[in-house]
């Protein structure tokens, strides 16, 4: 839709080609149906990461306000340099962009699922199982395959492939992790400010502060979910878990941090321990502390033993809950072939590409969203010249 409004401000004849009953299904579900739809703050992206950066020096967060705030939207910074709609639902957004459309007279082909895009002499034809279109440039913009239903199959890939672009295997990336049924039992529905450390064995690989939410299944959370792409690249996937937030000894946070070492609060977890010994009962060191699950999960246990529970909890992973449960794809096409400043393919001019179907994705907080929109906004204008 970005792509599109972009590309008709050159009052050229645009289409939208979109394969669900109806445009927007995916931006409805975006932050929790408020839709952070842009993040002011430097930008953390994975993949292809400096071609996303590349993108952004040419259109911006600036930019991306700039043209929501022209369609009408209103908007609200918060925390963390996250900008929402400033009636804080997701709808808000889809119906300025649904209207512009209608308003610049773009047609938009829902049900229209392309199944194929091929060269002519005069640029490209599309064809769906029942019709096929002409056109001279054609912008492919299918999402990823994160969200189940509101995903695609994989098959949209291949409008890309054909012309000879190369995939990386898409992998879902903010997901919840999945662990062994012993690691999280008896756990499940305690919400707990913590810092989770991924590793792979003892090497740590990432980490996020936030909120952990334990599950049945294993650990959910934003913060857990920050680290579920990294989880494809240990061969023994372990989180530990540092409690010491909730114990009031750091402070809380709700971000990526740089790795962290597991067991780098124990002493300061020891030494509250250690003070809160000296005036309660050995059983009730615990109480009041620690959430009672937790405390039953961790009672019997020594000082010291405490006190590395407490700032390295280990949670053996044993993978992430898939695509279903997934909010972006990790992988994609190879972004070395399009050019960042107008996303048009080196392989195939008039063929551009936008958004997730890119091998970038960037953490919560609005970053993929501001990729997508900048992406489209780009390869719309670049495609009506």
């Amino acid at each position: 839709m970005a792509a599109a409004l972009s590309a008709s401000e050159q009052k050229k004849s645009v289409a939208v080609m979109e394969a669900a009953p109806r445009v927007g299904r995916k931006l409805l579900a975006t932050g929790n149906g408020r839709c952070n739809l842009v993040n002011m703050r430097p930008a953390p992206y994975y993949g292809d990461g400096d071609f996303a950066g590349k993108v952004l020096q040419h259109c911006g967060w600036e930019d991306v306000l700039a043209f929501f705030h022209g369609l009408g939207l209103v908007t609200r910074e918060e925390d963390g340099g996250r900008v929402y709609p400033g009636c804080g639902q997701a709808a808000a957004v889809l119906d300025v962009l649904r209207k512009a459309l209608e308003r610049k007279n773009v047609p938009v082909f829902c049900d229209a699922k392309v199944q194929s895009v091929q060269k002519t002499e005069k640029g490209f034809r599309l064809k769906t199982a029942d019709q096929q279109f002409e056109c001279k440039k054609v912008i492919v913009a299918c999402g990823g395959m994160a969200g189940g239903k509101l995903g695609h199959d994989g098959n949209a890939y291949a409008l890309l492939t054909s012309f000879g672009h190369t995939l990386k295997k898409p992998l879902p990336a903010l997901s919840p992790l999945t662990a062994e049924k012993g690691a999280v039992k008896g756990l499940a529905g305690l919400r707990l400010p913590a810092v989770l450390t991924l590793c792979d064995g003892e090497k740590p690989l990432a980490s996020a502060a936030g909120e952990a939410l334990f599950t049945d299944y294993g650990v959910s959370g934003i913060c857990a979910m920050q680290l579920s792409a990294d989880v494809h690249r240990a061969r023994d996937p372990r989180l530990m878990i540092d409690f010491s937030p909730m114990l009031g000894l750091v402070p809380c946070r709700y971000e990526r941090l740089p790795v962290q070492k597991p067991y780098q609060n124990r002493e300061k977890v020891l030494a509250l321990l250690k003070a809160r010994a000296e005036r309660l009962p050995g059983e009730e060191i615990l109480l009041g502390l620690v959430p009672r699950l937790l405390a039953e999960r961790l009672q019997g246990q020594s000082l010291q033993r405490l006190s590395e529970s407490l700032s390295a909890f280990p949670v053996k992973i044993t993978g992430v809950r898939g695509f279903e449960y997934a909010q972006v794809t990790r992988g994609g096409v190879n972004t070395a072939q399009f050019d960042p400043v107008t996303m048009e393919s080196r392989l195939q001019p008039g063929l551009y590409a936008a958004g997730e179907m890119l091998n970038v994705d960037g953490d919560c907080g609005g970053y993929n969203l501001l990729f997508a929109f900048a992406s489209g906004m780009l390869a719309g204008r670049a495609a009506a010249k």
